[in-house]
C-alpha cells in the first residue's frame, strides 16, 4: 500500500487526450511525468492548483490518494472498503461532507462496480467520516478504479458547476460536451485576430467555449429558431447570433478565419439527405473561409465530408477519432 501526495488525473473525451495534455502543460507549467491513457491524462504536480476550473478541456480533475492490492472476489469487498475508509482525505469537517462514490472495474471479478460502490459508501458512512450524498446533492466525490487486482482511489477536485460552466447553461439534444467543444476550439489555434463562426451552433456551446479566448468577433447561427433562443440566453453579448441555413449563411465572402462546428451526424440529430447537406455546406465553407483560414468539424460522416471537400476543392484531414455517446466521430481539419 502506498500513499500519494502529488499525482493527479484529468479525464476527457477519449481521443482528445493530446489536446488536454497540451492544455495541462500550458496551464500547469510545473506538471511533469505526464502520461496519456485512453480518456485520461495522469501527471505529477507538487501541489494542488489554485483554480481547478482552468482546465477547460477536462471533464474532471482528480487527486490520487492511494493505490493498493485488491481481491477479485465479492468476499474481498469489505477489505477494500476498510482500506478506503482509513484514508485521510483532508476533508476538514468531514461529517458535514455529503459523499458519492463512483467505481470503474476492469478485469475478472465476482462483483459488479455497483457492489463495490455500495460497499465503499457504506464503509465510509459507518466510519462516521461522511454523510450520504446524491448525484444532485453532494460536495465530496470519490472515484475508485479497480483494474484486475489493483485499486486506485481518487478525490474529485472539480465541481459539477465547473464542468457544466455553471447552472445557467441550457443544452439541447445532440449537443456537445463543453470539454469536447473546448478541445475543438483549441484545435483551431485561437488568435486575437480571429473572425470565428459556428454555422450549426445549436445552444451555442462551441461559441461559448471560444469566448474564453480573445478575438475580433464571434458569430453563431442555426436554422432552428427554438435552439437559437437558448443560444441567445447562453451567449448573451459574447456572440452575434442569427438564423441562417448553413448552406446559405449570408456571411461575407472570405470573411471568416476560423470555423468550428459540430455538424449533424450519427443518431444524435435526424437530418435527411446528409450527403446533400455536406456538399452544400462545403460549397458555402469554401466561399466564406478566408485565405489561410481553418475549419474544425466534428462528424462521423467520414465519406460525406471527404467527398464533399474533394468536389469543392478543399483539403481535409482527420485530427482525432473520438468515443462519444457510444459512437466514434472524428475531428476533421478543413482548409482551402
Amino acid at each position: 500500500m502506498k500513499n500519494y501526495s502529488n499525482r493527479f488525473m484529468a479525464t476527457c473525451v477519449p481521443g482528445l487526450e493530446f489536446v488536454l495534455a497540451a492544455e495541462i502543460n500550458e496551464k500547469f507549467p510545473n506538471a511533469n511525468n505526464m502520461a496519456e491513457i485512453r480518456g485520461k491524462v495522469v501527471f505529477d504536480m507538487l501541489s494542488e492548483p489554485a483554480d481547478y476550473g482552468v482546465l477547460k478541456c477536462a471533464d474532471n480533475l482528480y487527486k490520487l490518494y492511494r493505490v493498493f492490492s485488491a481481491g477479485v472476489h465479492k468476499s474481498d469487498l469489505p477489505c477494500i472498503g476498510k482500506n478506503i475508509s482509513s484514508i485521510d482525505f483532508e476533508a476538514g469537517e468531514s461529517s458535514a461532507k455529503k459523499i458519492i462514490v463512483s467505481v470503474s472495474r476492469t478485469g475478472k471479478h465476482t462483483y459488479s462496480r455497483f457492489d463495490a460502490e455500495n460497499q465503499i459508501t457504506q464503509s465510509l458512512l459507518s466510519a462516521g467520516n461522511f454523510a450520504q450524498g446524491t448525484a444532485e446533492n453532494h460536495n465530496f466525490a470519490l472515484r475508485v478504479d479497480i483494474t484486475d487486482e489493483i485499486c486506485s482511489v481518487y478525490k474529485q477536485l472539480t465541481l459539477a458547476e465547473t464542468r457544466f460552466r455553471g447552472t445557467f447553461f441550457q443544452s439541447v439534444p445532440g449537443g456537445i460536451r463543453h470539454s469536447a467543444a473546448h478541445c475543438l476550439v483549441r484545435l483551431s489555434f485561437p488568435q486575437n485576430t480571429d473572425i470565428f463562426y459556428d454555422p450549426f451552433c445549436g445552444a451555442g456551446t462551441i461559441p461559448f467555449e471560444r469566448s474564453f479566448y480573445k478575438g475580433k468577433k464571434i458569430f453563431a447561427s442555426d436554422y432552428d429558431t427554438g435552439v437559437l433562443e437558448k443560444a441567445r440566453a447562453n451567449l448573451g453579448q459574447s456572440a452575434i447570433i442569427f438564423e441562417a441555413d448553413a448552406a446559405n449563411t449570408k456571411m461575407k465572402e472570405c470573411g471568416v478565419s476560423k470555423v468550428v462546428t459540430n455538424m449533424p451526424w450519427g443518431k444524435q440529430v435526424k437530418v435527411s439527405a446528409l450527403e446533400q447537406l455536406y456538399s452544400d455546406f462545403m460549397r458555402e465553407l469554401k466561399r466564406i473561409l478566408a485565405p489561410n483560414g481553418i475549419a474544425v468539424i466534428l462528424t462521423d460522416q467520414t465519406e460525406n465530408i471527404k467527398n464533399s471537400c474533394n468536389v469543392h476543392g478543399l483539403s481535409c484531414r482527420s485530427l482525432a477519432k473520438l468515443s462519444l455517446h457510444g459512437l466514434h466521430p472524428e475531428v476533421f481539419e478543413v482548409k482551402d
